[in-house]
């Protein structure tokens, strides 16, 4: 019998009536499989798993990772858990889910899936990795419960009709990453359905953190995939959950987000598998920035002009993206403003021609060239009626000769519409390793994901390849 119908049965007298929504994503967690992974699917997995490590190998260069791993060394101690790059370092798992999912996250460099407005690898692979410690899955396993994360992630992005209010890598990624771990704890429909009351009964992280550009905004993901875990960890106990989460009287879609077409959003669960309409973010600034960044790329091999003949940076953006970059530059801004503002990315491109993580510290961010580029930086709200949307953008260049260059950016480097070569992939991990002073090699890192048996112990790939014993 379809646990829908179990539950179906079990609730009738349901106190705010049967939340079929809640049953059938439980449903479709309890009883995916690894067969149903196609080899695209299985690639896409492989990819984004290595490059979301390395990502937070390079986090270690964010000035606030030492002060957060010092405040969980002092929650926690020792454990059996190693930190992203660290290989001296190891704590609690839920204590080193914090850390390592700041550190995933901090430098807005981990990839997203676009249409949902969801960066919905970082609370997964920081909860997923922590479970690696005790676990002896496979990597079969441990990507089939990638996948199911990623999916339930992208859910609670895609199925919301309004702009976010709560920062959906936590809010949605709390979700994700708590079904990620039942699914390679082999939990089984009943106590995935606890998980998913638990995980909710958890769920936190506002857009406010991401308006004042604070360091608490990475620190939310940590706390997701931290509370994941103990979801779990009380399932493991016997605790039970609310049972109507998904739509319940006071559930995800009645609290956090708005709802629009819960049933046609499940119905596409799988088809295809959203792991593989991930985007890349090729520089470590938020993705709301990186269609203006590859503008300005494409621009400078139009022509290569130089930063003194700048008059203006117009760029043409949706709503959701002037909410999330247009801020204004300050000498006295965090990092983390920095890397969702503009007018220190925008200008930060123009004279380094790249992104480098190492320059958003107080040596850089208020340069003088970089504050009278800053100036010349517009930033204006297009006619696009979707409040999700990222793009499209355009962006127009006036130079002092009276030329106009302008770009229209429909998929920005990185997105399935444009994905990163090989090459291109292997460019990335490089540079993170660079950031987080990470002495390896970054072809042979990628070579090891992604060729690697699917009955190979996940733990000793994971962690042979990012600090830690096997």
């Amino acid at each position: 019998m379809q646990y829908a119908s179990i539950l179906r049965r079990s609730s009738v007298e349901s106190r705010f009536g049967l939340d079929t929504h809640s049953a059938r994503l439980v449903e479709l967690v309890a009883n995916s499989e690894l067969s149903e992974l196609d080899d695209a699917t299985i690639h896409a997995l492989r990819i984004f798993l290595a490059d979301t490590l390395a990502v937070g190998i390079a986090g270690k260069c964010n000035p606030a990772a030492e002060g957060i791993l010092a405040a969980m060394q002092a929650n926690g101690g020792a454990g059996e858990v190693s930190c992203l790059g660290r290989p001296d370092v190891s704590l609690p798992a839920h204590q080193a889910a914090v850390v390592n999912g700041f550190q995933i996250h901090c430098l807005e460099w981990d990839g997203l899936h676009e249409p949902s407005v969801v960066i919905a690898l970082c609370a997964n692979v920081a909860a997923l990795h922590a479970e690696l410690a005790n676990s002896d899955a496979s990597l079969g396993e441990l990507l089939l419960a990638f996948a199911v994360g990623v999916e339930t992630a992208v859910f609670f992005g895609s199925a919301a009709a309004s702009a976010p209010r709560f920062f959906r890598p936590s809010a949605a990624g709390v979700m994700g990453a708590a079904m990620a771990v039942g699914k390679l704890r082999g939990y089984n429909a009943e106590q995935i359905h606890n998980l998913l009351g638990l995980a909710f009964s958890q769920v936190s992280g506002t857009m406010q953190a991401h308006w004042e550009g604070s360091e608490a905004l990475a620190l939310q993901v940590g706390f997701a995939a931290r509370a994941a875990i103990t979801a779990a960890d009380l399932v493991a106990h016997g605790i039970t959950g609310p049972r109507e989460v998904v739509s319940g009287k006071f559930g995800y879609f009645t609290l956090i987000e708005t709802p629009e077409n819960l049933d046609g959003v499940l119905a596409k669960w799988g088809k295809p598998w959203k792991i593989t309409e991930m985007a890349h973010k090729p520089f470590p600034a938020g993705r709301a920035t990186q269609s203006v960044l590859t503008a300005l790329l494409k621009m400078r091999e139009e022509r290569d002009f130089d930063v003194e003949e700048l008059v203006t940076v117009r760029a043409d953006v949706p709503s959701l993206i002037a909410l999330l970059v247009s801020r204004p530059w300050s000498p006295d801004m965090s990092p983390a403003y920095a890397r969702l503002c503009l007018e220190y990315v925008v200008p930060r491109m123009l004279l380094d021609r790249t992104i480098d993580p190492a320059r958003f510290t107080d040596d850089y961010l208020g340069e003088p060239e970089i504050e009278q580029l800053a100036a010349r930086v517009e930033c204006v709200v297009d006619d696009n009626p979707d409040p999700n949307a990222l793009g499209p953008q355009s962006v127009t260049i006036a130079l002092k000769d009276g030329t106009e260059l302008s770009q229209f950016v429909d998929a920005p480097l990185g997105s399935p519409g444009f994905p990163l070569s090989a090459e291109q992939r292997v460019d990335k991990i490089a540079r993170c390793f660079v950031a987080g002073d990470w002495d390896a090699d970054p072809a042979d890192f990628m070579a090891a994901f992604e060729n690697a048996a699917l009955d190979q112990q996940a733990r000793n790939l994971v962690f042979a390849q990012t600090g830690g014993g096997v």
